[in-house]
C-alpha cells in the first residue's frame, strides 16, 4: 500500500467566512457541464457555501483508481473517522450543517464523488457493479484508515449500504439517510414535469420553487420552514448546467447519445429494491433515517421491511421532514447520528 504522505496530495485550511475565486475549468472536466458558464456558476456556488461554514475545515485530496478524490475535513485527527457521501449531483459543502456537531466527536470527511459536481476528478464510478465500493476502499487507504463510520444521503446512502456489504471489514457503523435501494420507489413524475422541467432553463426561478413542497406532496402548507436554501440552489444549478447523464455513465461518447438500455438499468438501481439475498448480507450496525413525508415511498412500511431483512437495523422517522430529513431537520438528525455512532473508536 502507498504511504499516506504519497497519497494525500494537498491539505489546506478553509476558514469560515473566507471568499475564494472559483477554480478555472480543467481539460476533461468540462464534459460534466453544459457550458463554461455553467461550470463557473456551480464552482462559484461551491466557494460561496464554503465561506459560510461555521468552523474551519481542511481541503485535501487522496488518490483512487478513479483519479483524485477531494474531501472537506474537520475534527481531531485522533477521533474515529466518519465518511459523508452525498447523493447524485451532490457534493461536500452540502454537509455544512453537519460539520459543527459531528466534528466534535469524529474526524469528518465530506467527499466529492468523482464525476459529480465538486473538486474530484471527472471519472465517475459505475452504478451497475461494485465501483463505488472500490472507490471508498481507495479513499480509506488514502486516508490511512483501516475502518470508518460511513453516512450517506439518498443514493449516497445506497453507496454506503453496498460498501458495508462488499467490504464489512472496512466499515464500523452505517447511517443511511433517506436511502434508495430498500424498496420500490415512486418516481415523482408530476414534480419533475410541472416544476423542474418547466423552470430548468432559469436557475433563479427554479431555486425559488424548490422548497420542501418539491420533495413532499404531504407537507402541511406545502413548505418546511427549515428546508435548506443552499440545497435548493445546488439542485437548481445542477438541473440547469450539469450533465447528469454523463455522471451516471449512461452517455455514449461514440454515438453522442444516451444509452437507453443502460439508463433503464441505472434507474432500476435508484427506484427498485436490491435483491433480498443481497440485503440479508448487511451485517454492520446500521441506522436508517426517514423523513415523515418521504416522497419516494412509505417510510413506515419500508422501515419495517428493512428491519426484517437486515437484523439489528435501527429505524428513525423524523416528524415534519421530507427527502431527506438531514436537510429539513439537521439538528435533530445530527443528534440521531451522534447518539447512534456513540463516539466509539472505529
Amino acid at each position: 500500500m502507498r504511504s499516506r504522505e504519497s497519497v494525500i496530495d494537498r491539505r489546506r485550511p478553509v476558514r469560515a467566512g473566507a471568499q475564494k475565486a472559483a477554480a478555472p475549468p480543467l481539460p476533461g472536466r468540462m464534459r460534466m457541464y453544459r457550458s463554461v458558464e455553467g461550470f463557473n456558476a456551480i464552482a462559484e456556488w461551491y466557494e460561496e457555501v464554503l465561506g459560510r461554514f461555521e468552523i474551519p475545515v481542511e481541503s485535501l485530496y487522496v488518490d483512487t483508481r478513479f483519479g483524485r478524490t477531494h474531501a472537506l475535513a474537520a475534527g481531531s485527527a485522533d477521533a474515529p473517522p466518519l465518511l459523508l457521501v452525498p447523493g447524485v449531483a451532490g457534493c461536500a459543502p452540502l454537509w455544512r450543517r453537519q460539520f459543527p456537531a459531528l466534528s466534535k466527536h469524529f474526524r469528518v470527511y465530506a467527499l466529492d464523488i468523482p464525476g459529480q459536481p465538486g473538486r474530484s476528478d471527472p471519472n465517475p464510478p459505475l452504478f451497475l457493479n461494485y465501483d463505488y465500493s472500490e472507490w471508498l476502499t481507495d479513499v480509506l487507504d488514502g486516508l490511512g484508515a483501516k475502518r470508518a463510520h460511513v453516512a450517506g444521503v439518498s443514493v449516497g446512502a445506497w453507496i454506503a449500504m453496498r460498501f458495508a456489504i462488499a467490504a464489512p471489514q472496512r466499515v464500523a457503523k452505517v447511517v443511511m439517510l433517506g436511502p434508495t435501494g430498500l424498496s420500490r420507489a415512486r418516481l415523482p413524475w408530476r414534480i419533475w414535469l410541472t416544476r423542474v422541467m418547466k423552470k430548468s432553463k432559469d436557475a433563479d426561478a427554479l431555486q425559488d420553487d424548490l422548497t420542501a413542497k418539491s420533495v413532499s406532496s404531504k407537507s402541511p402548507g406545502g413548505s418546511f420552514g427549515t428546508f435548506d436554501r443552499t440545497l435548493a440552489r445546488a439542485m437548481a444549478l445542477c438541473t440547469r448546467h450539469y450533465r447528469v447523464d454523463w455522471s451516471l455513465g449512461i452517455y455514449d461518447e461514440e454515438t453522442r447519445r444516451i444509452d437507453k438500455w443502460k439508463g433503464l438499468k441505472v434507474l432500476r438501481k435508484f427506484f427498485f429494491a436490491e435483491r433480498k439475498s443481497l440485503l440479508r448480507q448487511f451485517r454492520a450496525p446500521g441506522l436508517l433515517v426517514f423523513g415523515e413525508h418521504e416522497v419516494l415511498y412509505d417510510p413506515q412500511r419500508v422501515g419495517e421491511r428493512a428491519r426484517r431483512l437486515m437484523p439489528g437495523l435501527e429505524v428513525e422517522i423524523v416528524p415534519g421532514a421530507g427527502h431527506a430529513a438531514v436537510y429539513d431537520r439537521p439538528d435533530e438528525v445530527n443528534e440521531l447520528i451522534i447518539r447512534f455512532l456513540g463516539g466509539a473508536r472505529a
